[in-house]
């Protein structure tokens, strides 16, 4: 399962103002990031996998309008 950067800081009871204190970057920053992360580096991506206690393969990373969705489909 894979989860969006922002639901796995949500998921761990943090603000996006504790988080960026923890990883070291401003909170703008930080919400860009979690809108679209294509171009964080390795070493972030390392940090936020440890701080929100989820193995990087199992966190998104890239541009949010392209994490998959599960659409409901009405009949």
């Amino acid at each position: 399962m894979m989860l969006t950067l922002k639901a796995a800081r949500v998921n761990c009871n943090l603000t996006i103002l504790e988080a960026s204190n923890i990883l070291g970057v401003n909170k703008d920053s930080l919400s860009r990031i979690e809108r679209n992360s294509t171009k964080i580096s390795r070493s972030l991506s390392k940090k936020m996998s440890k701080l929100y206690q989820i193995p990087e393969e199992h966190l998104f990373f890239g541009d949010i309008k392209d994490f998959p969705l599960i659409k409901t489909v009405r009949k």
